[in-house]
């Protein structure tokens, strides 16, 4: 018989194999009742992007927040806000240089939650596009599937900041 789901999180400390490194799921209790669940991965398909040879050093580049939930009676008292504090401690001791999330097109709760804890919005199709150390540049966007990105940088040397070239918006994540 297969484990409850906190059972089996609890028993393998949350951590996921996966290609580029590991999927990381943090659950939150209240007594006996999981009241919230986050779940980040390496950017797997942002990863698999790009040529072999550059995916090494674009490993921690960025994780990626690929669920983030808690249940409406336990919201509006920080666990939400404690599972992402947690999952971004763990990415900046990795060396990880920024967190993305995507929220869905006109969720704006959910934009002003992660803008009241840091993370810059993405405007729809407006790419993020990250300064690498070795290779120049190199981008990623929402992917135009209904949703936009919330980026962060967690580093301290590192800064987030919207560009405008003509008509056209991005945000750059740069190291100083």
């Amino acid at each position: 018989m297969p484990l409850p789901l906190a059972a089996a999180i609890d028993e393998h400390g949350g951590r996921v194999p996966l290609p580029y490194g590991q999927g990381q799921c943090r659950i939150a209790r209240t007594g006996e009742t999981i009241t919230g669940m986050l779940y980040a991965t390496p950017p797997i398909r942002w990863l698999q992007e790009h040529p072999p040879t550059q995916r090494k050093s674009l490993v921690h580049a960025l994780v990626e927040i690929e669920l983030l939930a808690v249940a409406e009676p336990y919201r509006r008292h920080g666990i939400g806000t404690a599972l992402l504090e947690k999952t971004e401690h763990a990415a900046r001791a990795e060396g990880t240089r920024l967190a993305l999330a995507k929220v869905r097109i006109g969720a704006f709760p959910v934009m002003r939650w992660y803008r009241g804890r840091g993370y810059t919005v993405a405007g729809q199709g407006e790419p993020v596009v990250i300064r690498t150390r070795r290779d120049g540049f190199t981008s990623c966007d929402d992917g135009s599937n209904g949703y936009q990105l919330a980026v962060e940088a967690l580093q301290s040397r590192e800064s987030v900041r919207r560009h405008a070239r003509g008509t056209d918006t991005m945000l750059i994540v740069e190291h100083a």
